[in-house]
């Protein structure tokens, strides 16, 4: 186990857990952003991966329990993969966030929205100062998806 590997697996797994991909999970971590954008709340949500909570309390939903059960499925083998003893890993939280009022449609795609997912994950393994990892992505949907959120496969 080397601790410089740390850095990258979990900077991989936060990358993996905001974008839009099905790749580890059905569920979608910027659909629990459009459900609080549609409830008129800020949209701003924080999984904690070593004590399995959601917080703010209204984004707790089958859904968003589904998709932080799959990452946590998922982070053995990837720690694994980085050689990386997930037992020594003491905190990480991942927080996301985007603005969807300053969204806007890309020339010549009307029925598109472009938009910044934002993330800061707080990490901290044995015997170590805890580190932070901030990402950013723009991701591009249909603007009707605003509303009824991207389709997710149970």
């Amino acid at each position: 186990m080397k601790y410089k590997n740390y850095k990258s697996a979990i900077h991989n797994f936060t990358h993996s857990f905001i974008s839009i991909d099905y790749m580890k999970s059905g569920r979608l971590a910027v659909n629990v952003l459009i459900d609080l954008y549609n409830l008129g709340l800020e949209t701003k949500t924080t999984f904690d991966f070593v004590n399995k909570t959601i917080q703010p309390g209204k984004t707790e939903s089958k859904e968003s329990k589904q998709l932080l059960n799959d990452y946590l499925d998922w982070l053995p083998e990837h720690f694994s993969n980085h050689n990386c003893d997930l037992t020594k890993l003491e905190k990480l939280e991942t927080t996301i966030w985007t603005d969807f009022d300053s969204a806007f449609s890309p020339t010549r795609m009307n029925d598109t929205i472009e938009f910044t997912v934002n993330s800061v994950t707080i990490w901290k393994a044995e015997e170590r100062e805890e580190q932070t990892i901030e990402i950013s992505q723009t991701e591009l949907i249909k603007k009707n998806f605003l509303k009824v959120r991207i389709p997710e496969m149970k």
